[in-house]
Formats: structure tokens, C-alpha cells, sequence
């Protein structure tokens, strides 16, 4: 039997002068955090949805342009799911692990984002800027989310997995600084 697997993304943007209490988060998940109805038509058996959220404080004024404070958070989709008594009970960690992936990339397009928010000089097109910022960001991360699933062929390309593991745990400890 084959089983696939998958991950998605969906992102929210809130873009506004009002402050954001959640901030950048990178835990390990458990089954108990897919608790989405899963699509019985999928060929998947897991769906990792993972969403990425900015805010920023009223622009200041310095010598060099606008100064910005950005809020990001990120967080997994409660829209996340996993078919229960599908895959082979030897594959659970496995599948898990590779689903971690995915929420690691929402780790990572929040940092990227955070990084290059803090690096741009805005003008008074602040909010159009911060928003195509943002797009170059993700259109970045979900480049990489299709490499992550055809590299790893969904989880049973065993050595690419470990590669991409290592790849995006090193990303994510380069970038926490900017958590």
C-alpha cells in the first residue's frame, strides 16, 4: 500500500498599527495538534497547515526614513489533520517527522520575513512595501516547501529526509535571532 503525504500552507496577513501578542514559535508537534477533519478524497494521509501572521507598530520618523517595529507570529493550522489508522503503525514517527517539516518551513518564512522587514528602508508605501516583502518571503518558503515534498518524496526518501531535517534545523537556529 502506498501511502502519501503532504503539507500545506496558508498564510494571514493583518497588516495594521496594532500590536501583536504572539510571537515566533518552533516546538516539536504531536498527533494531538492535528485535529482537523481529514479530506477523505486526499491521497494524503496528513495535512500540516501552518500560518504566518505580521502586524507593526505606527511608523517613526528617523534621519534615514521610517523606522518599523514589526510583530510576527506563526502558528500550526487547527485545520491540520491526519487520518487516523492509515499508515503503518511503523511509519507514525516517520510521517510525523516529515509533517514537522512543514511546520518548520512556516518557522522559517516567519523569520525570513522578520530578517528582511528589519533590513528594508520603508517610505511612506510602507504598508505596499511590508506586503510585497512579504510575498517575495513567501513565494521564497513555498518554493521550498514543493523542494521539501519531491526531494523527500513525502517521507520515504529516508536520506533526503534526514538531509532536509538537518537543513531546515540549521535555517531556523541561523535565523532565531530574529525571533
Amino acid at each position: 500500500m502506498d501511502y502519501r503525504f503532504a503539507g500545506l500552507v496558508a498564510v494571514l496577513i493583518g497588516i495594521g498599527p496594532t500590536l501583536h501578542a504572539q510571537s515566533i514559535e518552533n516546538r516539536r508537534l504531536v498527533w494531538e495538534d492535528f485535529k482537523g477533519t481529514p479530506d477523505a478524497a486526499s491521497p494524503y494521509d496528513a495535512y500540516t497547515y501552518w500560518s504566518v501572521r505580521y502586524t507593526f507598530d505606527p511608523p517613526q520618523r528617523t534621519a534615514t526614513g521610517l523606522r518599523i517595529r514589526f510583530h510576527v507570529s506563526n502558528r500550526l493550522g487547527e485545520r491540520s489533520w491526519v487520518k487516523r489508522g492509515t499508515p503503518r503503525e511503523s511509519q507514525l514517527a516517520e510521517l510525523l517527522n516529515h509533517e514537522q517539516g512543514h511546520y518548520s518551513l512556516g518557522v522559517i518564512c516567519a523569520l525570513e520575513f522578520k530578517k528582511a522587514a528589519e533590513a528594508f528602508s520603508f517610505t511612506s508605501n510602507y504598508r505596499a512595501e511590508a506586503s510585497r516583502l512579504f510575498g517575495e518571503t513567501l513565494d521564497q518558503v513555498l518554493k521550498l516547501e514543493k523542494a521539501y515534498d519531491a526531494e523527500t518524496r513525502h517521507m520515504y526518501d529516508r536520506a533526503q529526509q534526514k538531509a532536509w531535517d538537518a537543513k531546515l534545523a540549521r535555517r531556523i537556529e541561523e535565523l532565531w535571532e530574529y525571533r
